[in-house]
C-alpha cells in the first residue's frame, strides 16, 4: 500500500475531492508542505519525511523502505546545536552557564535518551558526553543522520576548543530565532531612520564592527566616524544590540588579550594565546608578534558572536582584499545598495568592472547550495572569491564548488580565491 492511499485511510476524509485540505490539518501541516511530502513518498524519499509524520501514517505499522527514526535524530542535531548556542550566550554575556540547562538541550539529550533505547545506539545523553562528541565531525557520532541536514553538515563540529562554531549558530537558527538575521533587521532599520545617509551609515557600521570588535567602551565607537555623532541615537542603539559588556573572568591580570590581525579577543588553550580566525595567517603574525592588550575595565565592549563569526571574521578578508586592490590602483566600493555585494571594483582607462562576493565556507558543498546573489551587475565579472587557505586546506575546493552546483541546479558562477584575482587585477593594470 502506498503512502497516499495510506494516509487517505487513515486520515479519513469527509469528500473524495477535499482530502488533501483534510489531511494536512489532519497531521497539522500546511498543503504545500503536504505536496512536498507527497512528492518524496512517491520517489521513495521516506527519508525525507519527519518521522512523526510516518508513525501517523503508519498507524503503528512501518511505511515501506521508511526509517522512522530519521527525522528525530535531525531534531537531536538541532536541539543540541541551539542548547549549546544557548550555553555559550550564557557564558559570553555572564562569564558563566545557569541553572537548569537550556530547553534545546535538555530536549537534545531526551531524544538521545529515547534513540539509545530504540535503536541500541549510544548517543551523547549527559552534557558531558555532548562535550566531547561535539567536536567531532557529526558523522562520527550520528552516522545515520538524514538529507538534507547531512548535505551541509555531515562534516560539521558543533564545537571547536570548546566553543560554538559558526555550523552550530546556522543549526541553532533551524530552531530559534537567527541572530545574524535580527541584527542585520535592526541595522536596516537605522539605516532607513538616516534618510538619505542610509548607506553612508550602514559601509560605516559595518568597516565599525569589523575593525573594533573590542573596543574600551561607547565613547571609542561613537568617535570613530563622523555620521555616528550625526545620528547619535541610531549609533547606540546599534552599540546595544550588537556589543556586550566583556565579562571580567575573560580579563588576565586586568589585560584583554586581542589577535594582532583581527581585534578579536583570544584564547588561552594548552598554555598559548590562539586566534578566533581560521585563516593561518593570523596565528602565523600572532606567533611573530605576540599579543596585544587592552586595559580591562566594565566598560569593555565585546561584539556578539554571531556578528564575530559571521560579519567581523569574513569582512577582515573582505577590508585586506579592498586594500590590495587599491594599491593597484583600483577603485573599491564595500558593500552598495547595502550589500547587493561585496565590492565593486573599477579602473580609470579599464573596461572591465568586477562584482566580487567574498565567501568564508570551510565547505564548498554549503556553499554551492546556499549561494543566491548576483540579481545585477550584468555588465560586471561577477565573481565569488574565496580566501586562500580554503584552497590550501582542500585543493579541489573549487572543483567540487562547480560539481555541487550543477547537481544542485543552480546556476553556474565563477568562483576564484583571493590571489586569483588579485591576478586578474594585476593583468588589467598593465
Amino acid at each position: 500500500m502506498d503512502f497516499q492511499q495510506r494516509l487517505i485511510e487513515r486520515c479519513q476524509p469527509p469528500s473524495p475531492t477535499r482530502w488533501k485540505a483534510h489531511a494536512a490539518k489532519w497531521l497539522g501541516i500546511t498543503r504545500p508542505t503536504l505536496d512536498v511530502y507527497l512528492r518524496h513518498a512517491k520517489e521513495g524519499h521516506f527519508d525525507k519525511l519527519p518521522a512523526k509524520v510516518l508513525e501517523k501514517v503508519a498507524g503503528g505499522a512501518a511505511m515501506p523502505g521508511a526509517d522512522p527514526h530519521t527525522g528525530l535524530r535531525s531534531n537531536m542535531v538541532l536541539n543540541f546545536a541551539a542548547g549549546l548556542v544557548a550555553l555559550q550566550e550564557e557564558m559570553d554575556t555572564h562569564g558563566h552557564p545557569h541553572a537548569p540547562y537550556p530547553a534545546e538541550l535538555q530536549r537534545g539529550l531526551d531524544v538521545a535518551s529515547w534513540l539509545n533505547i530504540a535503536e541500541e545506539a549510544a548517543y551523547p545523553v549527559t552534557l558531558a558526553e555532548l562535550l566531547v562528541c561535539a567536536g567531532k565531525p557529526v558523522y562520527e557520532w550520528c552516522a545515520q543522520l538524514g538529507e538534507p541536514l547531512a548535505d551541509e553538515y555531515y562534516a560539521s563540529r558543533l564545537l571547536e576548543d570548546l566553543e560554538v562554531t559558526r555550523d552550530s549558530l546556522s543549526l541553532a537558527a533551524r530552531l530559534r530565532q537567527d541572530p545574524e538575521h535580527e541584527l542585520f533587521k535592526i541595522l536596516m532599520r537605522c539605516c532607513d531612520e538616516a534618510g538619505a545617509a542610509g548607506q553612508e551609515f550602514y559601509a560605516a557600521w559595518r568597516r565599525t564592527v569589523i575593525e573594533v570588535p573590542v573596543a574600551g567602551g561607547y565613547t571609542q565607537l561613537l568617535a570613530r566616524e563622523r555620521i555616528f555623532m550625526q545620528h547619535l541615537d541610531l549609533a547606540q542603539r546599534l552599540i546595544n544590540a550588537f556589543y556586550v559588556r566583556l565579562p571580567s573572568v575573560h580579563a588576565t591580570a586586568g589585560k584583554v588579550y586581542l589577535c594582532p590581525s583581527t581585534g578579536t579577543r583570544l584564547r588561552k588553550i594548552g598554555g598559548k594565546w590562539v586566534s578566533e580566525m581560521r585563516d593561518p595567517s593570523a596565528q602565523r603574525r600572532l606567533q611573530r608578534e605576540g599579543a596585544q592588550a587592552l586595559d580591562y575595565t566594565p566598560d569593555v565592549l565585546e561584539l556578539r558572536r554571531p556578528a564575530r563569526l559571521f560579519w567581523a571574521l569574513p569582512g577582515w578578508h573582505e577590508l585586506q582584499l579592498r586594500e590590495a586592490a587599491m594599491g593597484l590602483g583600483w577603485e573599491v566600493e564595500l558593500w552598495p545598495k547595502f550589500d547587493t555585494v561585496d565590492l565593486l571594483l573599477r579602473k580609470a582607462g579599464s573596461a572591465t568592472r568586477y562584482a566580487v562576493d567574498l565567501k568564508d565556507h570551510l565547505s564548498a558543498q554549503s556553499l554551492a547550495r546556499s549561494f543566491e546573489r548576483f540579481k545585477g551587475y550584468k555588465s560586471h565579472v561577477r565573481l565569488i572569491v574565496v580566501p586562500d587557505y580554503l584552497e590550501d586546506l582542500n585543493p579541489e575546493y573549487r572543483k567540487t564548488f562547480a560539481r555541487a552546483r550543477a547537481s544542485f541546479g543552480k546556476e553556474k558562477v565563477e568562483i576564484v580565491t583571493v590571489s586569483g584575482l588579485l591576478k586578474l587585477l594585476t593583468k588589467e593594470s598593465e
